[in-house]
């Protein structure tokens, strides 16, 4: 018989977790495994890239088709989310018989809800909880020892990388923590980068980001960088893929720096890929990344790569065997790319390394480590 896996997620919006579980669906042996999605709302992005007809899909909150629903829709809303208590909230939403595992792929509320299901459960850590608290300072918990609570009640919590799971370690006192790195899909990958796009590309030094526009990516000091080196007399363009809620400060201080020739905010794209692979250079400007999927896809490119010393991309590159490591700070990605543009050479060297670290990106791997944990 089949085993029962039930995946818990928010929504199946663009984000990096979102990915990596549609990634995760697509290559799942559904001869070993039945497979229950649940969503707490039916919408996002990502929708159109699962195979429904392989799984049972379980929205909680759907799309209204009369007056009546919407308003049942939004105290729906309320109530999982405000009123009442999450141990409650379990027993009304999350089905209790006919499962063998739940997973909860999300830190917040994902996490809390499924920490509360009797049988055996897995808790998926993509973020580092130590440098960037967003399940606190979002207020989902109300003290880090709820928290802490909540993944002690989990059989294991998977985390994206091994520093990811040394935080889980020391910070939530857990032993039950392995490190699986994210599934990346790199044929599927490299097919849709020759997908066209219908983007002007400058015929100058051009860099690309991805990613949420949210204060944790650091866009903000990756403009100041660059646009620090076009006033220095730089021939440079800076294409940021991605949407949030920091557009508009992001918006003003290009308009206030006089760089809307130079700096272009695309907005998000469900394949970035075809832009991406017209670059010259990829950054990553995280103030805090538990992995950083897009510095992976770059690598399966053969973009050059240089980012920020935080947790995932310093592991992903290999402390510096894969591409640049900068200190964590405006100055030192400043002189990270400063370095590289006068440096052909160097550019030429990253391209290759990157190139060679994508020996440790297999999907295989991954799948072999999360189908034991099953």
């Amino acid at each position: 018989m089949r085993k029962h896996i039930l995946f818990f997620i928010e929504s199946l919006s663009g984000g990096g977790a979102e990915k990596v579980l549609v990634t995760l669906l697509k290559h799942l042996d559904y001869s070993k495994y039945e497979v229950t999605l649940m969503t707490l709302v039916d919408t996002g992005v990502l929708k159109d890239d699962i195979d429904f007809t392989k799984l049972n899909y379980a929205p909680v909150i759907c799309e209204a088709k009369s007056p009546l629903q919407r308003l049942w829709n939004k105290i729906k809303y309320k109530l999982i989310y405000h009123y009442l208590p999450c141990r409650l909230t379990n027993r009304w939403i999350v089905p209790q018989k006919g499962i063998d595992v739940y997973i909860a792929f999300t830190e917040g509320f994902s996490t809390k809800l499924i920490s509360y299901t009797p049988k055996k459960k897995l808790a998926w850590v993509h973020a580092d909880l130590k440098t960037d608290p967003w399940t606190l300072n979002q207020h989902i918990y109300s003290s880090l020892d709820e928290e802490k609570q909540a993944y002690q009640r989990f059989n294991k919590v998977i985390c994206v990388s091994q520093l990811v799971e040394q935080v889980m370690r020391e910070l939530y006192d857990l032993n039950q923590t392995k490190t699986i790195h994210n599934p990346i899909d790199a044929e599927d990958i490299l097919e849709k980068a020759k997908q066209p796009i219908h983007i002007d590309i400058p015929s100058s030094f051009n860099i690309v980001s991805v990613g949420r526009l949210v204060p944790q990516k650091g866009f903000d000091r990756l403009i100041h960088a660059v646009g620090k080196l076009r006033h220095e007399g730089k021939n440079i363009q800076l294409f940021i893929i991605g949407e949030g809620s920091e557009r508009q400060k992001l918006e003003n201080i290009i308009k206030r720096d006089e760089l809307q020739d130079t700096i272009h905010l695309v907005g998000f794209m469900k394949n970035p890929y075809p832009l991406m692979d017209k670059m010259d250079l990829f950054v990553c400007s995280s103030r805090a990344e538990g992995y950083s999927l897009v510095i992976a896809e770059a690598m399966i490119l053969g973009l050059p790569v240089i980012s920020t010393n935080c947790a995932g991309p310093k592991e992903l590159l290999d402390n510096g065997n894969y591409g640049m490591i900068v200190e964590n700070n405006d100055e030192a990605l400043y002189e990270g790319i400063n370095t590289i543009i006068k440096n052909p050479s160097l550019l030429s060297t990253l391209k290759l390394k990157s190139k060679e670290g994508i020996k440790f990106l297999g999907l295989e791997k991954c799948l072999m480590a999360f189908e034991s944990l099953i």
